[in-house]
């Protein structure tokens, strides 16, 4: 497909979502970001920008009003997926970003203390899932405009005290047990030790005298790169990690989990600390991936962020805007053409549908981590590149 008969495609794709968003305010049932309703407030207002229509973020406006609602209600989940450390983040995200008034933010500075407890407790448990877990809250701290150092402090001492130092100059971090009752190391972007590199890359740029933290960033990123699967042919690392599978194998293409996540959190280290061979490694594994254009090879189901085409597609993007390497922009333009296509359900959000697997099968999604506000997204800073920053929180940026 000619990539103006794609855009016009896309243009309409995008409208439709929009659409059908304006009134989809009580799908949601929880605040945060990824999975609730300020992910349709992110939406709303980065769409209101792309238009120049300022109903749109009336819209958000009135979006966020409800995810406060929501909170003065009773509401005390703290995850950055659904819960307050992710609506934080939005409204932090929003003002930064020129959309909305600075009065809005004092409304959290009551929440931080529990949000300081919180992130506490899940770093002292082990949980460091970004989505659900210690990270994202403390994501949330150190995304303020004016971060509280003792916030952030207590955020790398936490993952200090918990780091298992191992050999060849390598740490890592537990994840949750298996089935089985063995420890797992996860080196995910979604859930493991790629989440906790990109934390660890922004607080060496917001400390870079700490020198604990650049120590720790290293032998993180040192531990990853041992995880690579000998003589890679469809991906470079498992979904776990090489010691936590007897017999390791292939991961999915996708953001979540595999190579895309785990190489852009590498990305992002070695720039920060200046490691070339790091950086040239990373983009390696990266113009490998972009091999990979068998849906039911790499596991491919459907066109959402967080592993579907959609997905696939913005990482390319913004590595395109990043780095100006047109085989970057040439299978962002592929996964999108995928995407696209995978607009087939009569009965969908705008055609589409999330797969869920199992007895679950498709259902219709309308979140940003797995449903068409992502999707919207994704398609709007395809459009307009300069409207890609919303993607920070997917810890890609």
């Amino acid at each position: 497909m000619l990539e103006k008969d794609l855009k016009d495609i896309m243009q309409r794709k995008l409208d439709e979502i929009a659409g059908i968003l304006c009134d989809s305010k009580d799908k949601f049932d929880s605040p945060g970001v990824l999975a609730g309703i300020s992910g349709l407030t992110l939406f709303m207002y980065y769409y209101s920008r792309f238009t120049g229509d300022s109903k749109y973020a009336e819209v958000g406006e009135q979006a966020l009003e409800r995810a406060v609602e929501m909170i003065n209600n009773g509401y005390k989940y703290h995850a950055f997926c659904s819960g307050i450390s992710g609506l934080a983040w939005t409204c932090e995200h929003l003002e930064q970003n020129g959309f909305i008034d600075r009065d809005f933010i004092a409304v959290f500075k009551d929440m931080e203390p529990f949000l300081l407890f919180r992130m506490e407790k899940e770093l002292e448990k082990k949980n460091y899932d970004f989505l659900q877990g210690g990270i994202g809250v403390g994501y949330y701290f150190l995304s303020k405009r004016n971060p509280n150092k003792k916030n952030n402090q207590s955020l790398y001492s936490g993952l200090q005290k918990t780091a298992i130092v191992g050999a060849n100059d390598t740490i890592k971090w537990e994840a949750k047990k298996s089935e089985s009752g063995k420890t797992v190391f996860n080196i995910s972007l979604c859930h493991g030790m790629s989440s906790i590199v990109v934390i660890l890359t922004k607080l060496m740029k917001n400390y870079p005298h700490v020198g604990i933290i650049k120590t720790m960033l290293l032998k993180a990123v040192n531990y990853i790169f041992l995880q690579q699967l000998p003589n890679p042919s469809v991906s470079f690392f498992p979904s776990l990690s090489s010691e936590s599978d007897e017999k390791p194998q292939q991961s999915r293409l996708g953001w979540c989990y595999g190579d895309l996540g785990i190489a852009q959190a590498i990305l992002q280290a070695s720039k920060a600390l200046k490691n070339k061979s790091h950086e040239s490694a990373a983009i390696k594994i990266l113009l490998h991936n972009c091999n990979r254009r068998d849906l039911n090879d790499n596991r491919v189901k459907d066109a959402c962020l967080c592993h579907g085409a959609s997905g696939i597609s913005h990482i390319f993007n913004r590595l395109f805007v990043n780095s100006q390497i047109d085989k970057f922009k040439e299978t962002s333009f592929y996964w999108m053409e995928r995407t696209i296509e995978m607009a087939n359900f009569s009965d969908g959000l705008a055609g589409f549908k999330s797969w869920k697997g199992g007895k679950e099968g498709w259902e219709k999604n309308y979140s940003v981590l797995e449903g068409i506000t992502g999707i919207g997204l994704s398609i709007l800073s395809f459009l307009n590149p300069e409207l890609i920053n919303w993607d920070e929180c997917l810890l890609l940026s």
